[in-house]
């Protein structure tokens, strides 16, 4: 049963970015000012461009956070 795990695709994003400069999307929404589902919207709508943690969770680099910001929401 040491099956290994499968990749999980990437939507996008920079994920060669250390963990330390990737948020949660509930981390990322509260570091905005917005709920989650806001970010849940600006990823579908392709405003923002999330990365795959190992595991699977979305992640969001600071770095997009910070594009948004200066582009303007």
């Amino acid at each position: 049963m040491n099956e290994e795990p499968t990749q999980v695709p990437q939507r996008g994003g920079d994920t060669s970015e250390p963990a330390e400069k990737q948020l949660t999307v509930n981390e990322a929404a509260h570091a905005i000012g917005v709920d989650s589902f806001t970010i849940q919207g600006l990823i579908q709508r392709g405003k923002l461009n999330p990365a795959r943690s190992p595991w699977g969770e979305i992640m969001m680099p600071k770095s997009e956070l910070i594009r948004l910001i200066e582009k303007g929401r």
